[in-house]
């Protein structure tokens, strides 16, 4: 206990001498603080945006542009970011090498399908008969639709757009004489049996009593017909069910001698009697062609056999589709192959498109070879017109309007990460 006391005694003692060596009496109590020596705490005086604004504009008078605020360095520096957000953007819609082989796989073989089994044939004497795609499909709609049931659904829908320009004793029965309101034409010309304005102009003329008809002159006429003005509908409902099974009657084929036994026009084929010219296989306009067409059996049915190689396109696309996103390691609901819209599915519509692209081509080959009209596949070309509006909507529009969002949002959040950083250094400074 002494040893310790003195080695205190001690410690106390060499530091009164270091003390009195600096000049400070011991025994004057606690020493104060300079506060000269003693940094002042900063503040932050923010200046009004105004006063700024006209000590900016008097320092620099001429124009400055926001880049003036960067060197070349960070320049070039936001330059190469801007294009490595954009090389991003890109790799997500840019297609490898089994993104296309899949289209072209795919087009090519239906397109072949449709070489070999669709279209039409002519014999020596030049007569057209439809191929093996159209016979079938024709089989399946002999088995579905028979005479006994046109009839019952010819009785049970009565539309006034059925009627002709004459009757069974040659009476005139429409105001107006039409071209091509005859017994063998009138589906054609009747736009209410064309199988999608049917569904509108149809049900105008069922609920007004009238027969809207574009002829092979191109002339649109709307009109009433004697002895047909009162197969009128009460209501839109009954409208649209009478023209639903109406359209059924006629598919087939209609079993009066009256009406003959033509079906229905494929889709629109209407409104090709606009196209008053084109001098196209020995016919002076597109409108005498496709009346050609229809004559020979180009009608809804054969529509449905040339639709063929279109859904098997679309399932070999989607299905292979499918299954590279599954190898790629997408889950099942992202690699679901329904839709093609380019945000959800970034490459699928335009991987439809070359497929379709390559399918109508083969299409335009198998015509400009046998020079026969009757193997447009206008199935085909309707997909392909679908898909080609989409894709250029797509280039022109939507893909660079969808990379300036990706770019932008991306600086946002970089921005948004440096306010950040500038805030929580500015809560330092001032303290708290």
């Amino acid at each position: 206990m002494t040893k310790a006391r003195h080695t205190i005694d001690g410690s106390i003692t060499r530091s009164e001498g270091l003390l009195r060596s600096l000049g400070i009496d011991p025994a004057a109590g606690p020493v104060q603080p300079d506060r000269a020596l003693v940094p002042a705490k900063r503040k932050i005086v923010i200046r009004p945006y105004s006063e700024l604004l006209e000590e900016a504009r008097a320092a620099y008078p001429q124009e400055v542009s926001f880049t003036d605020l960067f060197t070349s360095v960070e320049l070039e520096a936001n330059r190469e970011r801007i294009r490595q957000l954009t090389a991003e953007f890109d790799a997500v819609h840019r297609l490898d090498k089994i993104d296309v082989i899949i289209p072209a796989v795919a087009g090519i073989l239906s397109g072949a399908v449709d070489c070999v089994l669709g279209g039409f044939v002519r014999d020596d004497w030049g007569r057209a008969f439809p191929g093996s795609m159209s016979l079938y499909v024709r089989g399946l709609f002999d088995k579905a639709l028979p005479s006994d049931t046109i009839r019952k659904l010819e009785r049970a829908a009565k539309v006034p757009y059925d009627a002709l320009n004459y009757d069974n004793r040659g009476g005139v029965i429409v105001e107006m004489i039409v071209e091509g309101l005859s017994p063998y034409f009138h589906h054609q010309v009747s736009l209410g049996h064309d199988p999608i304005l049917g569904f509108i102009f149809g049900t105008l003329d069922a609920l007004n009593g009238t027969v809207t008809t574009l002829d092979f002159n191109g002339e649109f006429v709307t009109q009433a017909a004697a002895g047909f003005s009162d197969r009128k509908a009460q209501d839109l409902f009954e409208a649209l069910a009478t023209v639903l099974l109406h359209l059924l009657s006629d598919m087939n084929g209609s079993s009066s001698a009256q009406h003959g036994g033509m079906g229905l026009p494929v889709p629109f084929m209407s409104l090709f009697n606009l196209v008053q010219f084109g001098k196209i296989a020995g016919h002076d306009t597109v409108a005498q062609l496709v009346k050609g067409m229809f004559y020979e059996g180009y009608d809804f049915r054969h529509f449905c056999s040339m639709s063929i190689p279109v859904m098997l396109t679309e399932v070999i696309v989607r299905m292979s589709f499918f299954a590279k996103r599954l190898h790629e390691g997408c889950s099942f609901a992202e690699a679901i192959p329904v839709g093609s819209d380019h945000t959800r599915k970034p490459k699928l519509a335009t991987i439809l498109f070359i497929a379709h692209s390559a399918s109508t081509a083969v299409n335009a080959g198998k015509v400009a070879v046998t020079r026969n009209p009757l193997n447009v596949n206008y199935a085909e070309w309707l997909a392909f017109a679908r898909y080609s509006v989409r894709q250029l909507k797509w280039v022109i529009v939507e893909k660079p309007e969808l990379r300036h969002r990706f770019v932008r949002g991306a600086i946002d959040e970089e921005w948004s990460a440096v306010t950040e950083r500038v805030g929580r250094l500015l809560l330092e400074i001032d303290g708290p």
